[in-house]
């Protein structure tokens, strides 16, 4: 930040041609660390110029993946601001970049390029066949009196605007995230990219660079895969005479494997994807912010406020940080458990509500027997959306599809049937029934029939829940109720009937 002094804007502008990428909002959150952490503006801006991958509703889901994260924008599509609109078809529509056009057409720094797909690609095929590996495009049309290519043009002839790059020299520019680095470019390794399309829509490379600067915007933050475009980049703001914004292009986030960068198309990572699983916004907002920037290289868990005050692009490491699908997990389990149970209870209601357990909205019933339960899962919750599995047997009945899970080890089905009926006549009296009455019974009646408390619980543990792994036994003995649990033990020893040569 030596550079540079004012007001920091800087910009998410993403293309809404699917689900929001995970990393994309990895992307948007550093922008936003960056501009709060200097008390600046973020701009959120829809960059849908490719109609051919265009999806109806992407830019109201990326919107709310950002949202549901906890970023939230300054100006934007929604909220609008000085700026408006935030959605590049509308600009394109309020003919904002064919003035720009014009201009790079009038300065000789773009030309009207008639030559078609099928001739370029048929050029590709005679480079390559003349063992040429990296095709450079430039069209003939660059030589040409401007008067010539508008005479053309007039016609009706198809054609495309490009831009002229010089074929000697070099192009530079500075990388905060290397630490401002120079990174340098021969002019002549370039090619005469397309700024505007033969549907008069303008190209990424043009109309982003138009509205950063008309937008003011100070520092570009973005994936380090637009490093290679930045030349380009650079020599339209040279061809416009306008000082170029601080670039900052951020590490690529790979697979768990490390082989490739993280893939919406190979990779479960759409952001809805985790708020419909169960992550918390903070734990995904933590675990986010170290996808290629650390504090102090061991500090994981921080707040909002710590992550904000502590963010700088000096931190931020150019080498590729690396998806870590446990350690999120992980990350998520620590903040659930930091939940309050009202908090959790909330939290878990519409997956209950959904599986069909409760109402929605829950009535005081219902919400008093679900903050009963929550207790039993708190500490075992890694995503919310695992809770109506966990809590599933509270809410059905149980069946036994393996009997044999009811029978502990070094015991037969004819001891453990006993026992369950055992279980059933000391429990069938009990009063109270709460923890320590059960507990204090139970534990008798283990030592009364000589089984050890893992044998006679685990039997009891199966027979009410279905289960090997459920929550802490007397809790749920408690939770379930006399009646459901006296039924669900005559049940299970029912089941067992057969090999003991009983009738059910």
């Amino acid at each position: 930040m030596t550079e540079f002094t004012g007001s920091v804007r800087v910009r998410f502008a993403p293309s809404p041609t699917g689900y929001l990428h995970i990393g994309g909002v990895r992307t948007a959150l550093f922008n936003w660390l960056f501009a709060r952490h200097h008390g600046g503006q973020f701009i959120l801006r829809i960059e849908d110029t490719d109609e051919k991958r265009y999806v109806p509703g992407a830019a109201d889901d990326l919107m709310a993946s950002l949202r549901w994260v906890g970023i939230e924008w300054d100006e934007g599509p929604d909220i609008g601001g000085p700026h408006a609109p935030y959605v590049q078809s509308l600009r394109h529509e309020a003919g904002i970049y064919r003035p720009f056009v014009e201009q790079l057409l009038e300065n000789g720094h773009a030309y009207f390029s008639f030559t078609t797909e099928e001739e370029l690609e048929q050029l590709k095929a005679d480079a390559l066949a003349r063992g040429v590996k990296a095709f450079r495009f430039r069209g003939p049309e660059r030589e040409w009196p401007l008067e010539r290519q508008r005479e053309l043009a007039a016609t009706g002839r198809p054609y495309t605007v490009r831009l002229k790059t010089p074929t000697t020299g070099v192009t530079a520019f500075r990388d905060l995230v290397r630490g401002g680095d120079r990174i340098e470019v021969k002019n002549e390794e370039l090619y005469d990219i397309v700024l505007l399309k033969s549907t008069g829509m303008p190209l990424y490379h043009l109309a982003h660079l138009v509205d950063d600067h008309l937008m003011e915007i100070t520092h570009v933050l973005r994936s380090d895969e637009w490093v290679a475009s930045t030349p380009y980049h650079v020599l339209l703001y040279q061809a416009f005479g306008w000082d170029p914004p601080l670039f900052a292009h951020l590490p690529p986030i790979l697979r768990q494997d490390g082989r490739g960068k993280l893939s919406k198309r190979k990779d479960d990572v759409s952001a809805n994807r985790f708020w419909e699983r169960g992550y918390l916004p903070d734990a995904m907002f933590n675990y986010l912010a170290l996808q290629g920037w650390s504090f102090d290289g061991y500090t994981e868990i921080m707040t909002r406020a710590e992550i904000v005050e502590r963010f700088s692009l000096e931190r931020v490491q150019p080498s590729p940080a690396r998806w870590n699908p446990e350690k999120l997990l992980d990350m998520n389990g620590i903040y659930i458990r930091r939940l309050s149970t009202e908090e959790v209870a909330d939290a878990i209601a519409p997956y209950l509500v959904r599986a069909g357990f409760i109402s929605d909205p829950p009535g005081d019933a219902e919400r008093a027997y679900l903050l009963q339960l929550t207790p039993l899962i708190h500490e075992r919750l890694k995503e919310l959306g695992e809770a109506p599995d966990l809590l599933a047997f509270f809410f059905r009945d149980v069946t036994y599809d393996d009997p044999a899970l009811l029978i502990p080890k070094k015991l037969d089905a004819a001891t453990t049937a006993g026992a369950l009926r055992a279980v059933r006549e000391r429990l069938l009296l009990l009063e109270p029934w709460d923890h320590a009455r059960l507990e204090e019974e139970l534990r008798a009646l283990g030592e009364e029939l000589a089984l050890k408390p893992g044998q006679l619980f685990g039997t009891i543990r199966v027979a009410i829940t279905g289960r090997t792994v459920a929550p802490p036994l007397f809790d749920t003995l408690v939770a379930l109720g006399k009646q459901r649990v006296l039924h669900r033990l005559a049940v299970a020893a029912a089941t067992l009937a057969p090999a003991t040569g009983e009738h059910r």
